[in-house]
This record gives C-alpha cells, sequence and structure tokens, in this order.
C-alpha cells in the first residue's frame, strides 16, 4: 500500500516517470536495501528519535534510476528511424 501512495505523491508533485518505468520493479530489485533502509529509518520512532533520511536517500537514488532508464528508452527510440512494432520491440 504504502509503495502505491509513494507512486501517487509523485504523481501529484509532477514526477511522472513512473508511468514510463515501473518503480515497483526497480524497489523489488534491491528489495534488501528497501526493508533495509526502512528499518534503519523505523529505529527509535517511538521516542521520536528517528532518521527518516536513509529511506529518503534510498528513495532517490530509486528515482534517479527510474528517470536515467526513462531517458536511455527515449534516446534509444529518438535515434533510429524504426516502425511502431519495432519502437515497442526496442524498448522492451
Amino acid at each position: 500500500m504504502s509503495r502505491i501512495l509513494t507512486l501517487l505523491l509523485l504523481y501529484k508533485f509532477g514526477y511522472f516517470v513512473g508511468r514510463y518505468i515501473s518503480i515497483e520493479m526497480l524497489i523489488e530489485e534491491s528489495k534488501n536495501s528497501y526493508y533495509e533502509e526502512l528499518q534503519n529509518s523505523s529505529e527509535k520512532w517511538h521516542t521520536g528519535e528517528n532518521n527518516e533520511l536513509p529511506f529518503v536517500k534510498y528513495m532517490l537514488v530509486i528515482l534517479l534510476k527510474a528517470y536515467k532508464e526513462c531517458d536511455d528508452r527515449f534516446n534509444l527510440i529518438g535515434k533510429e528511424k524504426l516502425t511502431s512494432p519495432e519502437r515497442v520491440f526496442s524498448v522492451i
């Protein structure tokens, strides 16, 4: 549920990369780091002494990867003269 809400918040603030690149897949590929940083950010939350920065940094790295992958795909499509089906296959 939190990943869906994250995607909705990104859309709300103008970050539409999730329409082209699966942020969920990028998180799944590094799920050990995801849970580790989530745990690090949650330590001492009950006393108000937790540090959200590890998780925020993790998510920023995921967004950067998503934008780089999106840019790579768009560059691939834009440089070559391909038919529509060829473009779809080249991106996949």
